[in-house]
């Protein structure tokens, strides 16, 4: 009689549903829980290779696909009487699975399920605004672990995310209402558990706290981070959502999706509030990150957003370099070919600037660089 131990659960539902194991000498389980016997949980039991759990948590292969399509076609029943802290039997089937009436429907996949009740727990004791974000590179194929590239990578993609997102939930609110809340520090988050068991976890907390009501000024940020996740198996209704974000927030959920396809990964997040009484959560898996990328990567300046202030002329040249001071502070910028012509413009006169501004991520730091287009000018 063969042992297993289990090693990780994968989806929880007042207990545990799926979940990996295993054996004494290192070989890899998937176990599905199945009509109970008896009074007692019953499990169904799959070998299975690492390959293939990967696919299945990152959300390129369904659970029913991942039990029939296998390294064997063995396959066992067991219960845990002690519980999953220790080591349990299994008792090997002869009859074959796809005739047991024991395999899932089509379509589970792990990456459309939310699992979220932790990062619950840890805003409630938080007493703060928790976001937990997942995913599953290649490297996570054998052992927990996320090459320290890949992770600097990430973290950066989901405070950029972040950043922008807040900027687009601001433009929305009276300028009355602007002015009276305090956005300092509001968009950032903050690393709280860096490696959390499981699938490589990472939870953040916002970095300001939340007000008497226990409400946080980040959550206007992630309402707008749902919107963008919420299609993400429909690349049409997508692009139309993502067009209605189009600037800075696009461009910067754009290059998160082209992350997740350059490190063959998919990424799964849930944030919540104290008061919440179930998480908020969404998804994109490494087999719909790319569909995404090609439709959004066929709209024209999808990242860039148009911008207007007034200041004074400092320098203007005939080769369309220009830079101006303003009370919103200095601003320098080009002249793109077939744009405004500078001639005629006086150095120390007022003007109004409108210019397209676009955001260039440097690759490994997630620094951004700002560049200003001049589109027109209006004398003032």
């Amino acid at each position: 009689m063969r042992t297993i131990r289990h090693t990780k659960t994968l989806f929880y539902y007042d207990g545990p549903q799926v979940f990996e194991a295993r054996d004494a000498i290192g070989g890899h389980y998937i176990g599905v829980m199945v009509e109970p016997e008896t009074g007692e949980d019953r499990f169904l039991i799959k070998g299975t290779s690492p390959e293939s759990l990967r696919l299945f948590r990152s959300g390129a292969l369904d659970l029913r696909s991942l039990l029939l399509d296998t390294v064997s076609d063995d396959w066992f029943l067991g219960t845990a009487p002690g519980g999953f802290s220790e080591s349990f039997a299994i008792t090997e089937r002869r009859d074959p699975l796809d005739n047991s009436g024991f395999l899932p429907e089509p379509g589970f996949f792990l990456h459309d399920q939310v699992t979220a009740d932790e990062t619950l727990r840890e805003a409630r004791e938080r007493n703060n605004l928790v976001m937990e974000v997942s995913v599953e590179p290649p490297e996570a194929t054998y052992e927990h672990r996320i090459r320290v590239s890949t992770l600097a990578a990430l973290l950066n993609h989901v405070q950029t995310v972040v950043k922008h997102a807040y900027g687009v939930a601001l433009r929305d609110l009276s300028l009355e209402t602007r002015r009276a809340i305090d956005k300092s520090n509001a968009h950032l988050l903050d690393v709280v558990i860096p490696a959390a068991p499981g699938s490589f976890r990472v939870f953040f907390e916002a970095s300001k706290e939340t007000d008497l009501l226990g409400q946080s000024e980040l959550a206007r940020a992630l309402e707008r981070v749902d919107q963008l996740f919420e299609h993400a198996s429909d690349p049409a209704r997508a692009l139309a959502i993502v067009k209605e974000h189009k600037g800075h927030l696009a461009g910067a959920y754009l290059r998160l999706l082209k992350f997740l396809v350059e490190t063959r990964t998919g990424i799964r997040y849930s944030w919540a509030e104290p008061g919440f009484s179930r998480p908020k959560a969404g998804s994109v898996s490494e087999t719909q990150a790319r569909p995404l990328v090609d439709v959004l990567s066929g709209v024209s300046n999808l990242g860039a957003e148009q911008v207007s202030f007034v200041g004074k002329l400092e320098k203007g040249d005939t080769h369309g370099t220009w830079r101006m001071s303003s009370p919103e502070g200095d601003f320098s910028g080009k002249v793109r070919d077939g744009g405004p012509s500078m001639e005629g413009l006086k150095l120390g006169s007022t003007y109004r600037f409108s210019c397209l501004e676009e955001i260039e991520e440097v690759e490994s730091t997630g620094r951004e660089i700002r560049s200003l287009y001049l589109l027109e000018y209006e004398p003032l």
